[in-house]
């Protein structure tokens, strides 16, 4: 990077840190300064479990107990400072934690109960309160056999993280939200060890991936269909190419990883990917917001059935091929522009430098509370080997209207779609519902 682009990129991160701060979260791709880590400092005269004996969260101390928690944080070391979130005993019997049932739960349970709630490191009330975007705090629960985007794990070689389930914790007013849902007043105790925050409602552990949410939902049938439907005709089209040239049809998996993988396929990113090769560790599963427009947003666009669909999607059969020149295959659906900015922020239309490079992505996992127009200027991809020039900003503008969240793509003459219903999290991320389709500037429906 020369000195004139050095300079450049680093006004560009200034401006950001300013514009974004209500939009940018804190992940796994978003690294902390460097620099010497400050000792926790706390006025507190009490460690975080003699608060929780004195809190009105005596059903999860119960659980807190019987568990093998002080262990686990003990492994952290000896100084470990953490943070605890502790549903109330209301919170714990709506969940289905009675005395009875945590009495009965083994002990493995418990613990994976107790690491959901807690996290390493002081989340503080005054940090919570400058802040208005979410703090991304990593949980010590593990979900064995998931992996992500490698950010932080040196024993991987740099090549994957561990997936620990994590809590987007942010303010509003005087109440607390817990991935974009709303726990309860703000009640924090800070401790000589770290913290307690007391919550009103418990947090619900994803367990679905975005796929089985979707299919499991009912809203959606059109949506995920059509894509399957479109992924079909595309891979047996790029199939019935490679026929001649290799003298046989190479198999679905094949051609998706080595002859059409520039496709989002529908099921990239909305499932656990199967290993690329036997024995294969590595990252196989992505993390991002989902904006999933129900069956009735089909219908106001003039699409009243899956065949609609299909139908309006020939007009980019005969573009699809494979190309031998490029040794790829080439070509894609009308439909396919439209479902890139649900579910992958229209990053089909990401700059590239004239090598080819494109910047790399940066988090976006969105709950609710900030799809606000803060957002409206976020880098969706910045970095790597490309110039700051190739930054790609968020492709999509969101307003406020009647207390909901409105979203268009930029410039389009189509009409906004609703936030219908928000944070369905899902191992992927969250799913907002919208209630219309989201169509670029341009786009021929007819």
């Amino acid at each position: 990077m020369n000195m004139r682009n050095l300079k450049n990129f680093w006004v560009f991160v200034l401006l950001a840190c300013i514009l974004f701060l209500g939009a940018c979260s804190k992940t796994e791709f978003i690294p902390d300064p460097e620099g010497a880590q400050v000792p926790f400092q706390s006025d507190a005269t009490q460690t975080v479990e003699q608060l929780l004996t004195a809190s009105p969260a005596k059903l999860f101390y119960s659980a807190w107990q019987k568990s093998n928690i002080k262990n686990i944080l003990k492994q952290q070391g000896s100084k470990v400072v953490f943070t605890v979130f502790a549903p109330n005993d209301a919170a714990m019997q709506t969940a289905g934690l009675s005395a009875s049932a945590i009495n009965q739960m083994p002990v493995e349970e418990l613990d994976s109960l107790m690491m959901f709630y807690t996290t390493i490191g002081p989340v503080t009330k005054d940090e919570l309160k400058l802040r208005s975007d979410n703090f991304m705090v990593k949980s010590l629960l593990l979900h064995p056999g998931l992996y992500v985007k490698y950010y932080e794990n040196p024993e991987s070689n740099n090549q994957y993280d561990l997936y620990y389930y994590r809590h987007y914790v942010g303010v509003k007013g005087k109440d607390l939200l817990m991935n974009g849902k709303n726990v309860g007043k703000v009640n924090y105790l800070p401790a000589t060890n770290g913290g307690l925050y007391v919550m009103e409602k418990a947090i619900e552990r994803p367990t679905k991936t975005i796929l089985e949410a979707l299919e499991a939902d009912g809203r959606f049938t059109m949506f995920i269909e059509s894509q399957r439907l479109a992924d079909e005709f595309y891979i047996n089209k790029i199939g019935a190419d490679l026929e001649p040239l290799f003298g046989y049809r190479p198999g679905d998996e094949e051609i998706m990883r080595d002859y059409a993988y520039t496709r989002l396929y529908y099921k990239k990113d909305w499932e656990i990917n199967t290993p690329i090769y036997q024995g294969y560790i590595g990252p196989n599963i992505t993390v991002s917001t989902l904006f999933a427009p129900t069956d009735e947003a089909f219908h106001q666009a003039g699409f009243q059935t899956i065949a609609d669909i299909v139908k309006f999607n020939e007009r980019g059969q005969e573009g699809i091929r494979f190309d031998d020149n490029t040794f790829t295959a080439v070509g894609g659906f009308p439909m396919d522009t439209v479902y890139n900015f649900h579910r992958n922020w229209g990053r089909i239309f990401q700059p590239a430098s004239p090598g080819g490079d494109k910047t790399v992505n940066n988090a976006t996992v969105f709950y609710s509370n900030v799809l606000r127009p803060a957002l409206n200027s976020y880098p969706v991809n910045i970095g790597g080997n490309p110039p700051v020039e190739y930054a790609y900003t968020m492709p999509l503008e969101f307003s406020l209207s009647n207390n909901s969240v409105v979203l268009k793509v930029k410039g389009s003459e189509y009409p906004a779609a609703t936030v219908v219903d928000t944070d369905i999290n899902t191992l992927n991320g969250p799913i907002h519902v919208v209630d219309r389709l989201l169509f670029p500037k341009g786009f021929k429906l007819k």
